[in-house]
């Protein structure tokens, strides 16, 4: 039996399709890269788009801006860039609501007749805001049309991924921060500060022109006995004024 051989005309047809078919791909993913530069959207321990922090401080206060988006706790007394930034992670990939993933890239391995689903280790979370200092939530396609733009890790839910990639800056990372020098964090858009309690004025007995009322117990009683024979009573005008 002769082999077929597809013609050389179909050859470049086929070609030409795979050509045109990774031509969009990269055409879908330039434009995507281009939203996100747009958005200045960041990704982990970054400061802007594509920006990695340069000094200890500013990565202080991206981790700081991130656990307040996710409504964790401040920098903890003695807490090191290094723990601080690994504390981070952790919340970040146990959030829930923000369509963050840590199974990715699974696949069915084994021989054909006994697949087996082997559960991948790769990350998927979604790009920080640092003007509306917050993630990129799913549903709010108002504010992120066409997102949530995200980045991929692969395997980065393995154990001892962040151990082995995370580098501080600048030093060690295992220097205990200054919380009494942190400067404040930038405003969430949107938020008010609460208005201040007004204090109730003290109620005030309304003024009246009547004669006020005389008991007699205005004037201690050795005063009222030291005036007997006068001819007049130990009066008072009014309650005395304190």
């Amino acid at each position: 039996m002769k082999k077929k051989y597809a013609s050389p005309k179909l050859k470049q047809r086929a070609y030409m399709e795979r050509k045109k078919i990774k031509q969009e791909e990269a055409d879908d993913l330039a434009d995507v890269e281009a939203t996100i530069k747009k958005l200045n959207l960041c990704g982990f321990a970054e400061t802007a788009y594509d920006t990695p922090a340069k000094a200890c401080l500013e990565e202080i206060q991206v981790h700081r801006s991130w656990l307040r988006a996710l409504e964790q706790p401040d920098v903890l007394p003695g807490e090191t860039l290094y723990q601080l930034a690994k504390r981070t992670w952790q919340v970040l990939l146990g959030s829930k609501g923000y369509g963050v993933t840590t199974d990715g890239g699974g696949k069915w391995d084994g021989p054909e007749n006994d697949r087996k689903w082997v559960e991948g280790f790769s990350v998927w979370y979604p790009l920080f805001s640092p003007s509306q200092q917050h993630f990129q939530v799913p549903f709010d396609s108002t504010r992120y049309p066409g997102g949530p733009f995200g980045e991929g890790i692969r395997d980065a839910a393995k154990q001892g991924w962040f151990e082995t990639h995370w580098q501080a800056p600048e030093g060690t990372g295992d220097e205990p921060i200054d919380i009494a020098n942190l400067p404040p964090l930038p405003p969430v858009p949107g938020t008010r500060k609460p208005e201040p309690k007004v204090k109730p004025k003290p109620r005030v007995p309304p003024a009246t022109d009547a004669p006020p009322i005389v008991t007699g117990y205005e004037t201690p009683l050795e005063e009222q006995n030291r005036l007997d024979g006068f001819g007049t009573f130990g009066v008072t005008r009014g309650l005395p004024t304190t």
